[in-house]
């Protein structure tokens, strides 16, 4: 069969693999993720290898997700939103050998965090509920004869969406960071259940109005450890979180930890001996650190500082059966690696890096494997499985082989040269299917968000957008610009430099591409998003050679920015001040300073329920394009948010990069 270039109705056939469990005899678990065109929406299931093929474990009509392994291998707990449109995720749990998925929740609002206890007859959970009706529970917690009629059903719903409805006419706000992701904040908060699995009774542990999150039971399932987010006041977005001890007897709470970062994403060691718990060391500029991994001795209350020899963040951290290893990842440029701590010796090495990203792992230490959800170049699902006793990489499954047997993939290439201050910046080169170096091309420079992400030839979110503008015919360059995670602190930091010298990084690169003689350079165009639609509407205020842009969901107007996100105290540690406290500074670096100065056409793209960069920002600089006299217009797209190019609905991710690719097919000469 011949191959075709891709087209954009392939982005309904790819999948990617977002999770994965070993069983005891080898067999890997794993969670495969597509779209459901025809609904418009997602759609993920459990597979099982077996005889090197992919078996259906769940039903997958919904979302199947976020397997966890009973600690003694024989079952697993999911979550799932079966059901109808609204259903929220509940608890399944199966066995590993198969059968049917049983149901053990059925909470209002859905389940958030939850871990099996260690000896597999409880699970703990997370729950959002309001203090109203923490109080409601507790009086049936009283009154369990008190059976409620259907008309009493009835009438209680009736009257909670009464006032579900008070609570949004008006909103009453009180506090800055009032809403997050897509939705408003309501006054429900997280708190924490205990599920037993015998009697099915699921009972509410934690109270009040503070969040908890990743809870886990210790031993004899006489303890709970959990993090609390401290809120002081009306300025919610800190970074500070306590780390607690919960008592099952009486629930009193003890404080073993401060943590802080983006949340502390604890873990509890099989033998209930050590807690993991993810922290910054330094809070002066708190998003910029690298997040560090800590051990705690729930006994002796020692800590180990495990990755302090890594100058880069580590996460995803994950305890051997025998509590002896704890094995964790770190982002190393482009790719990262799988490492592993010594707890007793208190030695680490790395045992594993690949030409690959490595989305989630699991790992066996008694058959000394790993199982690794992957996204290489050729794929963005590959299932692998690493022997680090015999060093042998073996590739168990890939979601597109099929799919990308008849395509053309493009050719990338790396490319490294001097940035600012001889910076070596790291960059790549994406050619069209059927690249001919004696032809003139035009080229797209792609910018990431952040500023402190890493984009990768391995990279899966932005995989398929190179593909189809590779496949109009365009060369694509993007890099890796001081600010970029992956290289280090000092490589990292770009406080109150956001925009002249990581442009200088990345126009020397365009200028490195130019220089290779397959570029038309009256064909250029530019798009990024969030911090990358930042440096879009820069690069046009600054530099014109480029003939058209499409800035993405950017931040354009540092001044009114900060009080519109929902985390206003990034502004602050980023830029180094308040409006109040240095307006002139906020002004230099907002790119609508330079908005007099864009020569180019320009489609701003933005998401109406983005609360982490608001719609607003787009509209002033849509405006003040318009205002100027330049060829601009708005593309609004409802009901989506900030993450629209990796989870919006189907339909709105496949039109977005049709109006990419329109609005530079408009103007290509």
């Amino acid at each position: 069969m011949e191959k075709k270039k891709f087209q954009i109705d392939d982005l309904f056939l790819l999948k990617q693999i977002n999770n994965t469990k070993i069983l005891p005899d080898r067999t890997i678990l794993f969670e495969e993720q597509k779209m459901n065109q025809k609904e418009n929406k997602y759609n993920s299931a459990i597979y099982k290898i077996v005889d090197n093929e992919p078996l259906q474990f769940t039903i997958g009509l919904s979302q199947d997700k976020n397997m966890k392994l009973s600690p003694q291998k024989d079952r697993i707990a999911f979550l799932s939103s079966r059901g109808d449109e609204k259903a929220k995720p509940q608890i399944f749990i199966m066995p590993v050998d198969g059968g049917e998925a049983l149901r053990f929740t059925d909470v209002t609002d859905g389940v958030g965090n939850f871990n099996w206890s260690l000896d597999g007859t409880k699970i703990v959970f997370t729950h959002r509920v309001n203090t109203e009706e923490q109080e409601e529970e507790d009086k049936k917690k009283n009154n369990k004869n008190d059976k409620p009629t259907e008309l009493d059903i009835k009438i209680k719903k009736l009257e909670k969406q009464e006032k579900e409805q008070e609570k949004i006419d008006p909103r009453v706000i009180s506090k800055i960071v009032y809403r997050k992701g897509t939705s408003f904040l309501d006054d429900r908060t997280s708190q924490i259940y205990l599920l037993d699995l015998e009697s099915k009774e699921i009972t509410r542990i934690t109270s009040g109005s503070l969040n908890y999150s990743t809870p886990t039971m210790g031993i004899n399932n006489a303890m709970i450890y959990a993090e609390k987010y401290k809120e002081k006041g009306p300025i919610n977005d800190l970074y500070e979180y306590e780390i607690l001890e919960i008592n099952l007897e009486n629930k009193e709470e003890k404080l073993l930890k401060v943590a802080y970062g983006f949340g502390p994403d604890i873990k509890l060691s099989p033998d209930g001996t050590w807690l993991v718990y993810s922290t910054i060391q330094n809070l002066e500029v708190p998003t910029t650190e690298n997040s560090h991994l800590t051990l705690y001795n729930t006994s002796t209350k020692l800590e180990k500082w495990v990755t302090e020899t890594i100058d880069n963040h580590a996460f995803s951290p994950i305890f051997d059966a025998e509590s002896t290893y704890l094995y964790f990842i770190s982002d190393e440029w482009d790719r990262n690696a799988v490492y592993r701590y010594n707890i007793e010796r208190e030695t680490l090495e790395k045992i594993y890096m690949g030409d690959s990203l490595i989305n989630s792992f699991d790992v066996d230490s008694t058959q000394g494997i790993i199982s690794m959800n992957v996204s290489t170049q050729d794929d963005i699902g590959v299932l692998q499985v690493y022997d680090f006793i015999y060093k042998e990489l073996k590739t168990l499954w890939k979601s597109n082989e099929n799919l990308l047997k008849e395509r053309i993939l493009a050719e990338t290439e790396e490319i490294r040269y001097k940035g600012f201050n001889d910076k070596e910046i790291q960059g790549w080169i994406v050619k069209p299917p059927g690249f001919d170096e004696n032809k003139k091309y035009p080229l797209v420079l792609e910018i990431h968000g952040g500023p402190h992400t890493t984009w990768s030839p391995f990279e899966r979110s932005m995989w398929f957008e190179y593909q189809h503008l590779a496949s109009h015919d365009y060369v694509i360059f993007y890099c890796n610009p001081q600010g970029s995670s992956g290289r280090g602190y000092d490589f990292r930091y770009v406080v109150q430099n956001w925009g002249t010298e990581p442009e200088q990084d990345i126009l020397k690169g365009v200028d490195q591409v130019i220089d290779k003689g397959y570029i038309d350079k009256d064909n250029l165009f530019i798009t990024g998003g969030s911090y990358g639609g930042y440096m879009t509407a820069w690069i046009i205020g600054n530099d014109d050679r480029f003939k058209a842009a499409v800035p993405q969901r950017g931040v354009y107007n540092l001044v009114s920015f900060w009080s519109t996100t929902d985390i206003t105290q990034f502004t602050k540690d980023e830029i180094g001040a308040f409006p109040w406290e240095d307006l002139d500074q906020m002004w230099k670096l907002s790119p609508i300073s330079y908005v007099n100065k864009v020569k180019c056409p320009t489609r701003v793209i933005h998401s109406e329920c983005d609360f982490r960069v608001p719609i607003s920002q787009g509209e002033e600089y849509f405006a003040s394009l318009v205002k100027l006299g330049i060829e601009a217009e708005l593309i609004r797209y409802p009901e989506e948010g900030h993450e629209l190019s990796r989870s919006g609905k189907p339909k709105h991710v496949k039109d977005r990069l049709e109006k990419i690719v329109g609005w530079f097919n408009k103007f290509k000469s």
